[in-house]
């Protein structure tokens, strides 16, 4: 690992309507973003769909998506810009690994 890198996970809640093949090209998409800002991704996970606890907007379900990754910390900022305009993510978190 870099020294300017740090250890990343982030779930993501994908629209429910998407199907396999659209979820698959948003998780392209944004395996996409990571890499593109340098970052390198050490898996995925996708661990389907789920009941949501409250509704988020007109949502009930989502598919939630796991992502390991090593990123730069100022990257991390075009990551979440990236991911809350992009109208296929319901929400997402991103949280920063212990090293």
């Amino acid at each position: 690992m870099n020294a300017t890198t740090h250890n990343y996970e982030m779930v993501l809640i994908a629209a429910p309507h998407l199907d396999d093949e659209g979820l698959a090209a948003l998780n392209e998409r944004v395996s996409g973003w990571i890499t593109t800002a340098g970052g390198t991704l050490s898996g995925t996970n996708v661990w389907g769909r789920r009941q949501l606890a409250y509704a988020i907007g007109k949502y009930t379900e989502g598919t939630y998506v796991q992502f390991n990754f090593q990123l730069d910390p100022s990257a991390s900022r075009e990551l979440d810009h990236s991911l809350r305009i992009e109208e296929q993510v319901v929400r997402h978190m991103v949280i920063r690994l212990d090293d």
